[in-house]
């Protein structure tokens, strides 16, 4: 349905492709591909209700804000067939252990020495988002969960992840910063002045993707999952546009094969007739990746 069509429903109606298996098998950051010459899978998305976000936006027109409509399942579908979210055929990911002894890092890892009998990945999970110019992505949350190929969920946790929380947004949303890991398997950022967000000497030497493709100082985030075997990341701003790109360590017992499977939701406004409709949408299946 083109743009016109989609428009005619609006007026007139106020009123998937399977995904296989995806796996990365690359235990080396020097082998790795570069992320924006590996292949891309879209993701089916259907439309759902998310309860919260309602009454988020009842409490907003309560308070002054502007009154949504919610799309039916017709003008919803009609909205979601406008719109792209693409995730990599494949992880980008490293073993980080293997990757400071082979790189022979000043000092080493400065982790517990019985954790050094574990493995710890560092994946990236970039979503492209591709929007008409008459839509508008509002909310996103992304799931990674995790747990070892043979069904078990308790041997294989989130370490860190990014962005967390807390962090400056201002910093992140303008380049101002380089993101890396540090020797004690941690995200640190580092800037690209002269000033040190913290010591490049304590870094590990990646440069990972900022999260933030969009030009934003107002965007919302919350993220969870430290020490737990779901990671997940809610981010909300008046346009969320071109992409948006979470990382994690991984931690497992050495030898796990380990399974990541992400699933998405979010939230689209339209720009109708009688006013802004809205719709929800989640991923019916999650997307799977196998590290071995």
């Amino acid at each position: 349905m083109n743009r016109r069509e989609f428009s005619e429903v609006l007026v007139l109606g106020l009123g998937a492709m399977a995904v296989r298996p995806l796996s990365a098998t690359t235990p080396l950051m020097d082998q790795i591909e570069d992320s924006n010459k590996m292949g891309k899978v879209r993701i089916s998305i259907a439309p759902t209700s998310v309860p919260e976000w309602d009454q988020e936006d009842e409490a907003s027109a309560v308070l002054g804000g502007e009154k949504l409509i919610k799309a039916d399942d017709t003008q919803a579908k009609a909205m979601l067939e406008q719109i792209t979210l693409e995730l990599p055929t494949a992880l980008k990911w490293t073993e980080l252990v293997r990757y400071a002894e082979q790189h022979k890092s000043v000092g080493g890892l400065q982790i517990p020495p019985d954790e050094k009998r574990l493995s710890f990945y560092v994946i990236e999970t970039p979503l492209t988002i591709i929007l008409p110019d008459d839509q508008r992505l509002v909310r996103l949350r992304l799931v990674l969960d995790l747990q070892s190929e043979h069904g078990g969920s308790g041997n294989v946790l989130a370490y860190d992840v990014f962005p967390p929380s807390q962090v400056d947004i201002r910093k992140l949303a303008t380049g101002e910063v380089n993101l890396d890991i540090s020797k004690a398997l941690q995200f640190i950022l580092t800037s690209v002045g002269a000033a040190k967000v913290a010591p490049v000497a304590d870094s590990l030497g990646f440069k990972l993707n900022l999260p933030f493709e969009w030009t934003t100082t107002s965007v919302k985030l919350q993220s969870s999952g430290m020490m737990s075997t779901r990671v997940q990341w809610y981010v909300s701003d008046d346009s969320i546009q071109k992409g948006f790109a979470a990382a994690a360590i991984l931690r497992a017992p050495r030898g796990t094969t380990v399974t990541v499977d992400a699933t998405m939701a979010g939230e689209l406004r339209f720009r109708g007739p009688q006013g802004w409709f809205k719709s929800q949408f989640a991923s019916p299946q999650s997307h799977k990746y196998v590290l071995r």
